[in-house]
């Protein structure tokens, strides 16, 4: 009893001082990379590149917050990055921490998966990444390995129906499918939805010719699913197309399919 007592009194102590924190002081302690209780100008370089800001910006903004170096140490503490609320291009203090953290948060996830399908080749990586069972457009289970198991090429294709650029280019890619099977190629497509809900889901599924991964299976389908931490999928469409072994031939799928339609595959 005093175990859990003291637990619930630490955490409930942890939860005031979380929301007690400003929104400046939560983004020093985001930019604090090494946890030294200093930020550094290497440390705001690498936070605001994550965030894909344009060079001129990096080094206009690690200018602008070194300027709060009061004792030019060449680094600032809490003290010194806290002393005036920050923005940059009309982003808060707040999203700013959001922002960094969640791309941290992110990349973490990445290097774990990273770990988890080391070794990995084949069906096995593959049914990592999409499960051991997937769909047909018409919703009918199928065991993985018996779609890719014999394939030359292996395409992971995420798209949604709420995507106006993905309802442009899957009509497209769905012609140069069938053409590309029609000429007796190996090639087979997975579809990872990043819907909305399962009835966009199935309903824009039913307009292509391939498998899709399972809407009901939350770990594998969406942004936040393996697929798409492990391959960095933040846009829609994007297509990885990998040999059999698992091996990644090509991340720019829709950018080669749109450029060299069914010729696409001897690029690889």
């Amino acid at each position: 009893k005093r175990a859990s007592r003291d637990y619930f009194i630490r955490r409930r102590s942890e939860a005031s001082e979380a929301m007690s924190e400003t929104s400046i002081e939560r983004l020093f302690k985001v930019l604090d990379l090494d946890g030294d209780g200093y930020v550094v100008p290497d440390d705001i370089t690498k936070c605001l590149k994550m965030l894909n800001a344009p060079a001129s910006i990096v080094t206009t903004e690690v200018q602008t917050l070194m300027t709060r170096d009061a004792d030019g140490d060449g680094k600032l503490s809490k003290k010194e990055f806290t002393v005036a609320d920050y923005t940059v291009a009309g982003k808060s203090s707040k999203w700013l921490a959001d922002a960094i953290s969640s791309t941290i948060e992110a990349e973490k996830k990445k290097q774990k998966l990273k770990e988890e399908v080391k070794g990995l080749k084949g069906v096995e990586y593959f049914e990592k990444l999409l499960g051991k069972s997937i769909v047909t457009n018409e919703q009918k289970s199928v065991e993985t390995k018996s779609v890719v198991g014999d394939a030359d090429v292996i395409g992971i294709y995420f798209s949604a129906h709420w995507c106006p650029p993905c309802r442009r280019f899957t009509p497209i890619f769905g012609d140069v499918y069938k053409n590309i099977k029609k000429d007796g190629k190996k090639l087979e497509v997975v579809f990872v939805s990043c819907d909305r809900d399962d009835s966009s889901f199935q309903s824009y599924h039913k307009s292509m010719p391939w498998h899709a991964v399972k809407f009901s299976d939350k770990a594998l389908v969406g942004f936040e699913g393996i697929a798409a931490q492990l391959l960095g999928c933040n846009g829609i469409p994007k297509l990885v197309l990998f040999s059999k072994e698992g091996k990644i031939l090509n991340e720019g799928g829709v950018g080669l399919v749109y450029n060299k339609k069914e010729q696409f595959m001897s690029s690889l």
